[in-house]
């Protein structure tokens, strides 16, 4: 007869829908079960799209007062002894839901810290919020520092875990798949090209790339991303670059796309540590990116791909040339470190010492 189970550590994302954090969290959660950690995943509120995670929904709009009492009666139907709050916008609702409930939490911070806390008022809130969790668990280093000189978290309350992606969905492509990618997506066979996969919005400077790949004869550019920002950029690549950037839309699935790429572009203003990083280093693929927030944890410049100044244009050309002239080195030593440092199995072991730590068995 089996004994009784241990209720489950609650982790908490802002939505369903597909992007970084939130599939982080799910293979998190997937990886720490695995290893006998009993863990339950929900989301503030529905995605915006169709290409949602299967996970249980608490509200209509992340901080709607129905929204956080739901988030209430989840802590306490389930009995959870922790939670962990993944986003930005989880910090507010779970540094409010779990007042006077005695059970801790652990934020997790995706961003820069010194980007997103900016302005007077946002950090005086971010600082009030994030003095309440547990733990304050950010990406690289530097974040760390950010986070006690902006936000006065002492050192002890602060741990550091990388982000990580389950390599199991993400094995190198071959000569066979790259060439069937290619030929579906209407890529010439011996085309160089490079790959964008985000959101079309300001702060991702999708327009830099399509400036880069303009300056570059005969280079394609694959764009898989949806946002505000996608009719202006493809009146631009019809100027600048006709017929050798396509732009795919919103994917489930971007395997195919890093398949028939010989790289990985990102030109954003700011970031964390981007998981498309390291899902393309683990695919083996070289990567070429500004050089901001923690981008330079996940890339080694000059050996698993280049870091280019931010907003440096002529600059990513120049290391996009670079980068495709020893692609197939660069993501085979990209593939390596990610593996070493950025793989779910290995970010998992951190993860499970700290939530043992908040609330032990």
């Amino acid at each position: 007869m089996s004994g009784p189970v241990d209720p489950p550590t609650l982790h908490v994302i802002v939505s369903s829908q597909r992007r970084g954090a939130e599939v982080f969290s799910q293979d998190l959660v997937g990886e720490l079960t695995r290893r006998g950690q009993p863990n339950r995943l929900v989301a503030l509120r529905a995605a915006d799209a169709e290409a949602a995670l299967p996970v249980p929904v608490l509200g209509r709009r992340p901080l709607d007062v129905a929204t956080l009492r739901a988030l209430r009666r989840e802590v306490r139907s389930t009995g959870a002894p922790a939670v962990v709050a993944h986003g930005s916008r989880t910090l507010p609702a779970c540094a409010v839901s779990l007042a006077a409930t005695g059970v801790p939490f652990a934020y997790r911070s995706i961003g820069d810290p010194r980007a997103w806390s900016a302005s007077g008022l946002r950090r005086m809130r971010t600082t009030v919020a994030m003095r309440r969790a547990r733990f304050v668990v950010v990406l690289w280093p530097g974040a760390a520092d950010a986070v006690r000189e902006h936000h006065g978290v002492p050192a002890d309350r602060i741990r550091v875990v990388p982000n990580g992606v389950d390599g199991r969905r993400c094995p190198p492509a071959g000569d066979a798949e790259r060439q069937r990618a290619r030929q579906a997506l209407g890529l010439p066979a011996d085309a160089a090209v490079v790959a964008y996969a985000g959101s079309l919005t300001a702060e991702k400077r999708v327009h830099h790339a399509v400036e880069a790949v303009a300056d570059v004869r005969g280079l394609h550019l694959l764009v898989a991303g949806s946002g505000p920002d996608r009719e202006a950029l493809e009146a631009r690549a019809a100027r600048r670059a006709a017929g050798r950037v396509r732009f795919l839309g919103a994917l489930d699935d971007v395997s195919s796309v890093l398949a028939a790429a010989d790289a990985v572009v990102l030109t954003s203003t700011t970031e964390g540590m981007p998981g498309i990083l390291v899902e393309a280093g683990l695919r083996a693929r070289a990567v070429v990116a500004y050089d901001v927030g923690g981008v330079g944890e996940i890339v080694a410049d000059g050996e698993t791909g280049c870091l280019v100044r931010s907003g440096d244009v002529p600059a990513f050309g120049a290391a996009m040339r670079r980068v495709l002239a020893d692609a197939a080195a660069m993501g085979a030593a990209g593939r390596q470190r990610c593996l070493d440092r950025f793989e779910i199995g290995v970010v998992a072991g951190p993860w499970a010492e700290l939530i043992a730590e908040m609330a032990p068995r």
